[in-house]
């Protein structure tokens, strides 16, 4: 670009009054570095009228040394064109204080072709001040901070970045250190980033480190330098693994303790199951053997008073009845406590399912509706016949006895139109028997205890139904889910696997 002076529209006053508008102070010397021109705010500063600026120099208002330090540089500027970029220090005419002012200074060449200097000047006081701030700030957080240009100059370094990196030598940051940094991201230092990383720091010691970089900003002289801050996280980062290992361990230690309680749990099921077990037992034995008696003996009165109009008929009914009964609650019994291995067989699930249902529907209310959609298409199921038969029976009567009661009493049913669907499907590994009723449903406090052994809602019920099921579908190596809902009926899953799996016994011998 050419240093000679364009010729513009703009008249010369109009070009005085905008230079007087400027806040910073714009000043020309000839090619003797005497003033020829000088806005109000340089004016100001030197303390002296326009007029009297005019024709004269430095050396007419500043200290011998210091003028002499501005004719040098105006001279070499005269001589060679190379515009300077310097710090000076000036002493403001108004307040009388000594500031620090950014002098920009240039050679350009007049209509008349002769060489004048341009020069305006910053006050950088303001500007040092809060670099002094941010200085005393850096030097007490506890944070590694550094200043460098571009480069690898350093401006500025706190102690406690050269505590971690060591001391600044001939105003450089280290290379080997710039260049790790500079390996771990990419974009350090010249953009904004921000990363973690582990370092050896001085003295041989592994930390690790968070590093943020503010990038490269451009300031005076056309410089750009970056802020470098350094946390050294090893401390927190060792709390947050202790913190992990803690929360580990209390995981650890929840779950052991729950497995605890569960094995003490089983412990004491185990416990009443061996007392159960033998007390059912004797209670078989000494129970069935006068049951039987009773039974026969019903039968024969039967035979002998039949068609003798004694009208006793209604007694002998509720003496079958009664048998029964206490013969069903002994079944359940033994069904709750026996542990003794599966005699496992191969059977069409199907066919083996339609033959007990078609018994039992037998043994149902008349106004209790069977309906079945059994869809295992001729699969093998390995079964204990007698142990599941007995889990089916209870699943069918425990519906018909939730809608019906004992059948006797059609104004006590609990829905009009009573019904039962049986239905069979294949789940994953599992062949699943689904047993559902239309009935009134259980409510979550009772759906929540029907597993629990000697729970009933029923005024003859033994408690022992449910449990016993699901015991029979544990041995053989399923479950029982059921579902309810007020309301809705009740729903019983019987999970099957369709291949035999080594089911440890659950209880002791009865």
């Amino acid at each position: 670009m050419s240093d000679t002076i364009n010729k513009t529209d703009l008249s010369r006053d109009m070009l005085i009054e905008i230079l007087d508008q400027l806040p910073s102070p714009v000043y020309v010397k000839d090619d003797q570095t005497n003033f020829v021109a000088g806005n109000i705010s340089h004016c100001r500063m030197i303390g002296k009228s326009n007029s009297e600026l005019m024709g004269r120099n430095d050396f007419d208002f500043h200290a011998e040394d210091l003028a002499r330090q501005f004719y040098a540089v105006d001279n070499e500027i005269l001589k060679t064109g190379v515009s300077v970029v310097r710090e000076e220090t000036a002493v403001d005419a108004e307040s009388g204080q000594t500031k620090v002012v950014l002098t920009r200074k240039a050679r350009i060449t007049g209509d008349d072709g002769r060489y004048y200097i341009i020069g305006t000047n910053s006050d950088q006081t303001e500007i040092r001040k809060r670099d002094d701030r941010f200085k005393t700030l850096a030097e007490t957080v506890p944070v590694g901070v550094v200043q460098i240009e571009e480069g690898g100059s350093v401006l500025f370094s706190n102690v406690l970045w050269q505590q971690y990196f060591g001391a600044i030598e001939n105003a450089k940051i280290a290379p080997d250190i710039l260049q790790k940094l500079c390996e771990r991201n990419a974009a350090f230092p010249g953009e904004a980033c921000k990363f973690e990383t582990t370092f050896m720091m001085t003295g041989g010691e592994e930390r690790h480190l968070i590093v943020i970089s503010s990038g490269w900003v451009k300031i005076a002289n056309s410089l750009r330098t970056a802020t470098v801050s350094v946390i050294d996280v090893t401390e927190m980062m060792q709390l947050r693994s202790d913190n992990e290992e803690i929360s580990r361990l209390n995981r650890d230690l929840a779950e052991n303790v729950r497995k605890l309680n569960e094995a003490q749990d089983e412990l004491v099921k185990r416990g009443r199951m061996e007392q159960l077990g033998q007390l059912t037992a004797t209670v078989a034995h000494e129970l069935r053997n006068p049951l039987g008696a009773v039974r026969t003996s019903a039968f024969l009165l039967e035979r002998k008073l039949k068609d003798k109009g004694m009208n006793v008929e209604t007694q002998l009914e509720r003496i079958n009845k009664g048998v029964v009964r206490c013969d069903n609650i002994i079944t359940q019994l033994l069904d709750f406590s026996r542990n003794k291995a599966l005699q496992t067989n191969l059977c069409d699930l199907d066919h083996w399912l339609a033959g007990v249902l078609e018994e039992e529907c037998k043994k149902l209310p008349a106004l209790v509706t069977i309906s079945c959609n059994l869809a295992l298409a001729n699969t093998e199921v390995p079964i204990d016949g007698s142990r599941l038969e007995r889990a089916i029976v209870n699943l069918v009567s425990n519906a018909s006895e939730a809608m019906v009661g004992q059948g006797d009493d059609p104004s006590k049913f609990a829905v009009a139109a009573p019904a039962i669907h049986i239905s069979t499907d294949i789940e994953g590994d599992f062949a699943r028997i689904v047993v559902s009723d239309n009935g009134p449903g259980m409510p979550p406090d009772v759906l929540a205890r029907i597993r629990e052994p000697l729970f009933t809602t029923k005024s003859f019920g033994t408690g022992l139904g449910i449990p016993a099921i699901e015991q029979i579908a544990n041995q053989h190596g399923g479950r029982l889910d059921i579902t309810s809902e007020v309301g809705k009926g009740a729903r019983f899953a019987l999970y099957l696997p369709l291949v035999v799996k080594n089911i440890e016994p659950m209880v002791s011998a009865a």
